[in-house]
């Protein structure tokens, strides 16, 4: 009877081990539920920024065209000045006096020609009078043509000596802001120094120089009607400067130009865009960035937070039709908007995306989709 009970239990605690077992191996995880998204095409305005340098309309450096010592710095880094007004003067000295040396060679050489003059008319009358033969008065008129040609070239020279004097008074070619002063009173200068005095900068239109390779140069003008270059400059919209304080410069641009000759260097394209500086907030030399607006008919749009990254590549979860999730490679524009990327690959209108949560999936993973679709 103890047997029969002991082989009871025991069949029992077996059959009752099996049975629990087999409750456990039948337990399937509960889906749960997550945000979605359908990938829809749609219209959208991107804006794809570029480094830029700014250059004013105009900038000339300044440089002198006489050597001397600098007598005077007439104005301040960063006045404005204007056209014909002094910057700078050089010690004149020497230059007077080389004027003053021309002047009285000049009234010497006049004196000489009037006396060869006075000559020609003496010689003349004895010729008249067959005193002297007519080879005195040739002689006499050669000299005269000759005296005058001195003096002539003593005009020259005084006039070369008074444009020197001149330019020991710098003034400014251009109306401008006046640049970094390097030399300061005192400053032997040369004509033929590599460093300038100062630069000018006209400001009033600042332009901003900014480049593309010869692969982004093909996309960027495709996205604008025209079928010549200077067309799709013309159709293209106005630009943004942001400056290097990360502020939008409150003036819009326009692109005017692109160069037609790529860098052989570089392999790039230049562009030029124009903005009107009338506070003079532009400084040129500056760096800067220019924001071009692209407007897309037909854009994927999916969340930043849809989004996870290994290895350089981008991913997202796609879902299937069994509501699993896969993990899928997508390709983006380098330009997104502040909560959105554009994708360009591995997605196609249709597809339904997981949003939120992504750090709870795994590959193959089921979940319920709340079938809403995000904004």
């Amino acid at each position: 009877m103890e047997k029969i009970t002991m082989l009871t239990f025991i069949v029992a605690g077996s059959i009752l081990s099996s049975c629990g077992g087999a409750v456990k191996n039948d337990i399937v995880p509960i889906p749960e539920k997550f945000q979605t998204q359908i990938v829809e095409p749609q219209k959208t305005e991107l804006h794809i920024t570029y480094p830029a340098t700014l250059e004013g309309e105009q900038t000339v450096e300044i440089r002198p065209k006489v050597d001397g010592y600098i007598e005077q710095v007439l104005v301040q880094e960063g006045a404005y000045v204007k056209k014909g007004q002094p910057i700078f003067s050089i010690d004149a000295n020497t230059y007077k006096q080389d004027v003053n040396n021309r002047l009285a060679a000049i009234a010497a050489a006049e004196a000489e020609l009037e006396t060869a003059g006075i000559q020609v008319q003496r010689t003349k009358a004895l010729v008249e009078r067959k005193i002297v033969n007519t080879f005195e008065l040739t002689t006499a008129n050669n000299l005269e043509r000759v005296k005058k040609a001195q003096l002539m070239q003593l005009k020259a020279d005084l006039s070369a000596a008074k444009t020197k004097l001149s330019y020991t008074r710098i003034l400014s070619p251009i109306d401008g802001y006046v640049g970094t002063l390097p030399y300061k009173t005192g400053s032997l200068v040369s004509s033929i120094a590599e460093i300038p005095l100062t630069s000018v900068a006209d400001t009033r239109k600042v332009y901003a120089y900014f480049s593309l390779s010869q692969e982004q140069l093909q996309v960027f003008l495709n996205k604008y009607k025209g079928n010549q270059q200077q067309d799709r400059l013309k159709n293209m919209p106005a630009v943004n400067l942001i400056l290097s304080e990360k502020e939008t410069y409150p003036l819009k641009g326009k692109i005017e130009t692109l160069s037609g000759v790529l860098n052989k260097n570089t392999g790039s394209a230049n562009f030029k865009a124009v903005f009107a500086n009338p506070n003079g907030r532009l400084w040129s030399g500056s760096s800067a960035s220019v924001s071009v607006p692209l407007l897309l008919e037909d854009a994927l749009l999916i969340p930043k937070k849809a989004t996870y990254e290994i290895q350089g590549k981008r991913f997202v979860f796609k879902v299937d039709g069994q509501n699993k999730v896969q993990q899928t490679p997508i390709e983006i524009m380098d330009s997104a908007t502040e909560q959105t990327y554009v994708v360009t690959g591995g997605l196609k209108k249709g597809d339904r995306i997981v949003c939120e949560g992504i750090q709870h999936l795994s590959n193959g993973m089921e979940i319920i989709s709340d079938g809403k679709t995000a904004k």
